[in-house]
């Protein structure tokens, strides 16, 4: 009934007398103060009051949508992939997304300089869109081609009660706008048709935010979001790894002793390897201090047989040549002719 008043005041003039007090009766019934409204009034508060009533009678109108008979899921995935090379990561994780059907929506990514190991330190992250039904295969080719996942999250919500939600919000704000359009061919008044006007342009904000959000979570539940994060960790010796400890046979005992041989000779090359310059220099510092302490032996013994040589010669021919003497003169006895 408040759509048709507003229809005949908005149609009406004051010319067309018949036809306002036609529909009098109407309007005095719809006046949400109570108090009678006079036919040939057509006042802005009036015509706004009409107008929001006439759009608040037909929100309340809920038209019949079909349940989806599947629930609407919306998922959200990260994970972390640690890697020594993350210059080699970043080509290796397009590679998989591209291979996997995904799309790349965000990248931030920061490659460091290649290390004394070889490894490229940096980090970064990439937001990708992928259809659900690719979600595990792009986590598992990630983990098995560009480095190892060293973390997870997933988070899953059901939006079927918002879709239907904005469903209904949707087809009441098409209706209401549809009426209003017809209630501006038919209105005659200028006051009516800025109402008319303002009415159906703040309809058409609110259904195309509306329709917005539809977009959104139809996007959400058609593709889901995974965020993989690249992260750089340091590189470690491989450790080959021996299924079996126990030995078996003489041939096992004959190759871990040749193992544990060759293993000590390699610790004693490299020790002496490491020990060489010090050796060589406390070898020649020896050399150095012994010829020079054999050149001071020899220089002190020449010395000393040279003082000694005049004493040693007199003192022995003098000695023997007088007791060579006084022993001839003792055997030969007393001279005869004395």
């Amino acid at each position: 009934m408040v759509l048709v008043g507003l229809g005949v005041s908005a149609c009406g003039n004051d010319d067309d007398s018949s036809s306002t007090a036609e529909f009098a009766p109407t309007m005095d019934a719809e006046s949400p103060s109570g108090e009678s409204m006079d036919p040939g009034r057509s006042g802005a508060d009036e015509q706004t009051g009409a107008v929001e009533s006439a759009g608040d009678a037909l929100a309340e109108q809920t038209p019949d949508i079909p349940l989806p008979m599947d629930r609407a899921l919306a998922t959200t995935a990260g994970v972390t992939v640690a890697t020594s090379d993350i210059r080699a990561a970043v080509a290796d994780t397009l590679t998989a997304a591209q291979r996997n059907g995904a799309s790349v929506f965000t990248a931030d990514v920061s490659i460091g300089d290649e290390r004394e190991d070889g490894s490229i330190d940096g980090s970064g992250y990439f937001v990708v869109k992928v259809p659900p039904a690719e979600l595990e295969p792009l986590i598992t080719d990630l983990g098995a081609t560009v480095g190892r996942l060293s973390g997870r999250t997933q988070d899953t919500t059901d939006v079927t009660d918002q879709l239907v939600d904005l469903d209904i919000r949707i087809g009441v704000e098409r209706d209401v706008i549809a009426r209003f359009q017809t209630l501006l061919v038919a209105a005659a008044e200028f006051q009516d048709i800025v109402e008319i006007e303002r009415v159906i342009s703040e309809r058409t904000i609110s259904l195309e935010q509306l329709l917005a959000r539809q977009r959104n979570l139809d996007n959400r539940v058609e593709l889901s979001t995974l965020t993989i994060q690249l992260q750089y960790e340091v590189p470690t010796a491989e450790i080959v790894a021996v299924e079996d400890n126990s030995i078996d046979g003489i041939g096992d005992a004959w190759r871990a002793g040749w193992e544990v041989f060759l293993g000590a000779l390699f610790a004693i090359g490299f020790v002496l390897a490491v020990a060489a310059p010090f050796i060589a220099t406390a070898a020649l510092v020896l050399g150095v201090v012994w010829l020079v302490s054999r050149r001071r032996r020899h220089t002190g013994r020449s010395d000393r047989s040279t003082s000694e040589a005049p004493s040693s010669v007199t003192g022995p021919a003098v000695g023997p040549v007088t007791e060579s003497v006084d022993l001839s003169e003792q055997l030969a006895g007393p001279n005869p002719r004395g």
